[in-house]
């Protein structure tokens, strides 16, 4: 009953057997999926991911939003201006659209570095 645009990245991720998964510090020991404001906040180190410009088909696209129950949105580039997300609007369905590429969004995109 919560958004999590974060987990569906991140799943889709280990089943594709990507060779590093991102992860953020969570205490000292203990790591966990970066949060949706995590991945669009360049500043934010995810090691084995790079902020780029150029997006491609399976790099991330994230916003930082200050929802009541979100920090933002993220999802997967598919294509071209296509993007794949974990949709709260849509009832928590995976949508297939133009979103992060639409004029009114400010997105960071990310790519994994090996």
């Amino acid at each position: 009953n919560t958004n999590k645009c974060n987990q569906f990245v991140y799943d889709v991720m280990v089943e594709a057997s990507v060779s590093t998964l991102p992860v953020v510090s969570k205490y000292i020991v203990l790591s966990r999926p970066p949060t949706a404001g995590e991945w669009a906040t360049p500043s934010v180190a995810i090691k084995g991911w790079e902020v780029v410009t150029d997006p491609k088909p399976g790099d991330v696209v994230a916003e930082a939003h200050n929802y009541a129950d979100a920090t933002g949105h993220v999802g997967i580039v598919v294509g071209e201006k296509l993007t794949i997300s974990a949709s709260a609007l849509v009832g928590g369905t995976i949508v297939q659209n133009d979103w992060g590429f639409r004029k009114d969004n400010k997105p960071t995109f990310r790519r994994a570095t090996a």
